[in-house]
């Protein structure tokens, strides 16, 4: 904008407006990012509807139903907190700081309370290839952080058996993985390109939540579950961060350009839901990333205009402009570091 990075004073320049208006305008585009994700959640909603709080199935074999939980149960709070959507619940249940957690439902009229201990499941972190709408044995890597990518499961592989027990379903597989004994690696049998590849993958121990509820289209369930999503996706950010600050999260966790595009074709190879929630959550990190107080990014001119409004001066426009210059570097170096960490992942260096 005129004005924005040299000193021209016209009525029009950026420059010559009062802090607040430069704020307003500097603040604008991340704050659009987020109502992306919003608008993209809210279509998601009214389109695919949403998940809410009545339930729809429970495993006979959790605690859930050992507690006295039934099919058509309305859960009404989850540790003190209401649940109006799933994400509400689910959030709840998985917090891995906790063993347990109480529930308050609604039968009939009458409101229950139930303390339930968590379902645990052993996992090796594979993601199944869903094919006519079911999953099969074909699988890739959940995550890089994954055990099943660090022991080298790759896209395409097929589990042909799972501790020399042949499996030939997504739910013979994942009962298999389970039912491993404490303590023992998971050895995974594949089959790649023709070759028989084993693997011992040592499984990790991860909360399972053993119902799910009916999928709902209101208004209600519509606009509050988009507003959950974006304020959840926002808050792990900021976990994100912390996690990565202390050490928690390596240089592996993060992703640059390669790994979008990637992260694009497989959702488009899902279909247009993956592809739209994938669209929403990249807003919502580009929002995020631009409003964090790093020279050159928008949260660095909102702190120099927060700076101005407490001196009553600017900063001389010269100065500010070889600070964000400095970020600017840095960024680009990051962005080339981590772009190279994308394809030494891709091929697996």
């Amino acid at each position: 904008m005129e004005g924005e990075e040299e000193d021209v004073r016209t009525s029009t320049s950026y420059g010559t407006k009062t802090v607040w208006q430069r704020f307003k305008v500097v603040a604008a585009g991340p704050l659009m990012n987020y109502a992306l994700a919003l608008a993209l959640f809210i279509i998601i909603a009214f389109s695919f509807g949403v998940y809410g709080s009545r339930i729809d199935y429970i495993a006979e074999n959790s605690n859930e139903y050992k507690a006295g939980m039934r099919t058509g149960d309305k859960i009404i709070s989850v540790n003190g907190e209401k649940a109006y959507i799933w994400e509400d619940i689910f959030y709840e249940i998985v917090n891995p700081d906790n063993t347990y957690y109480t529930v308050e439902y609604q039968r009939d009229g009458q409101i229950r309370q139930a303390k339930i201990n968590n379902n645990y499941r052993k996992v090796v972190g594979i993601a199944t290839d869903i094919v006519d709408g079911k999953a099969t044995t074909t699988v890739s890597p959940s995550e890089v952080t994954s055990p099943a990518y660090k022991a080298g499961i790759k896209d395409g592989d097929k589990v042909v058996s799972v501790n020399d027990v042949p499996v030939a379903t997504w739910e013979e597989l994942t009962s298999q993985v389970e039912n491993t004994p404490d303590g023992k690696p998971v050895k995974v049998t594949v089959d790649r390109s023709g070759e028989l590849i084993d693997f011992s993958i040592e499984p990790q121990t991860q909360i399972s939540v053993k119902f799910n509820t009916k999928l709902e289209k209101s208004f209600i369930t519509a606009i509050s579950s988009s507003a959950y999503k974006t304020v959840y996706y926002i808050e792990l950010m900021f976990k994100t961060i912390s996690r990565l600050v202390t050490g928690k999260l390596g240089s592996d966790a993060l992703g640059g350009p390669v790994m979008v595009i990637s992260m694009v074709g497989e959702a488009a190879e899902s279909g247009i839901l993956s592809l739209l929630n994938l669209a929403a959550f990249i807003s919502i990190n580009l929002g995020f990333m631009n409003l964090l107080p790093i020279p050159a990014l928008d949260g660095s001119k909102l702190v120099f205009l927060i700076v101005e409004a407490v001196r009553g001066k600017a900063i001389p426009i010269e100065k500010e402009g070889y600070i964000h210059f400095i970020g600017f570097v840095v960024l680009i170096g990051f962005m080339i570091f981590i772009t190279y960490k994308d394809i030494l992942r891709l091929f697996r260096i």
